[in-house]
């Protein structure tokens, strides 16, 4: 091959490859997919008439250039789903979970959920409830929190837009329990420091049954008796059927023998042929913790 056609050809070549690199450089550019943004995603409701029946929805936004995002469930199950050009995607007819979101390319991205079917969101309170019903729900919360542990707890540990009336409840049985039980508010008394030991607790309800004027309201009286073994302090209160708890009360023996404790409950009031029933019982708080009467029970019909 002579000197001139070894240049020409060394001239094409070199052309050649100048060309060929523009054209490689945009095969490489259009081969790589722009990586996604960062992307949220929700579960939400969409059909079913019952917790069982649920169906979800899972949808997703802000995975522009993903494509596709693979869904998985917190019980291992996955499917994969296109991505539209504006980086929103959704995946319907989904069973109840825990979900997230993983990208071609990218971490996986966890999905937010409603509460569990059937359950109630943590500090959540039944908004059918009377406000006496939450104050008692709330109080009975208090004193019994408090009581286990003889610590202050001016709230429910995680709660979440208390009702107003649970909450007055709830430091309303937790001072009690603080004033029943705690002594200082930092150690818990010892319940059996009395000599008293309580034998049996009783009540009963006045009148039981029979027809009653409701308007203006009829009272209910209730009388306990309460029975020592020896002298000492003995700390009760009233509990009743509709939730409501009665404060500590505190009878004291000199000796062995029985107290007589009451309490009343007024209902009404109510038109005539409405059936009015219920009952009290006395709950020991000190020195037999807990120890409970019958339950003294009424029924009867408003004249």
């Amino acid at each position: 091959m002579n000197r001139t056609r070894r240049i020409t050809l060394l001239a094409t070549l070199l052309a050649s490859s100048v060309a060929l690199a523009p054209a490689a450089a945009a095969l490489t550019t259009a081969g790589t997919a722009a990586a996604p943004t960062g992307g949220q995603c929700a579960l939400q409701k969409s059909g079913g008439k019952s917790d069982s029946s649920a169906r979800y929805t899972l949808t997703g936004s802000g995975f522009s250039g993903a494509g596709k995002v693979t869904v998985t469930s917190d019980t291992g199950q996955s499917r994969t789903v296109g991505v539209s050009k504006s980086g929103n995607f959704r995946a319907k007819n989904l069973p109840y979970g825990q979900y997230s979101a993983t990208p071609g390319q990218g971490a996986a991205v966890k999905c937010t959920s409603p509460a569990k079917p059937g359950e109630k969101p943590a500090g959540e309170t039944d908004k059918s409830k009377t406000p006496e019903e939450q104050y008692a729900a709330g109080r009975k919360a208090g004193f019994d929190q408090t009581k286990a542990s003889c610590e202050t707890k001016p709230k429910a540990p995680g709660l979440t837009a208390v009702d107003p009336n649970y909450e007055k409840g709830y430091n309303d049985g937790s001072a009690e329990a603080l004033k029943a039980f705690c002594g200082t508010g930092t150690k818990p008394q010892d319940p059996n420091t009395s000599a008293a030991q309580i034998a049996s607790v009783t009540a009963v309800a006045t009148p039981i049954s029979g027809s009653v004027k409701c308007d203006p309201p009829t009272k209910i009286t209730f009388n306990g008796t309460i029975t020592s073994t020896g002298p000492g302090q003995v700390i009760y209160r009233w509990t009743r059927s509709d939730g409501a708890i009665g404060q500590p009360e505190i009878v004291n023996f000199d000796a062995a023998g029985a107290k007589s404790v009451t309490d009343t409950w007024s209902r009404g009031p109510h038109t005539a042929g409405t059936v009015v029933d219920g009952w009290e019982k006395i709950e020991i708080l000190k020195p037999n913790v807990l120890m409970k009467s019958n339950e003294a029970a009424f029924k009867l019909t408003c004249s």
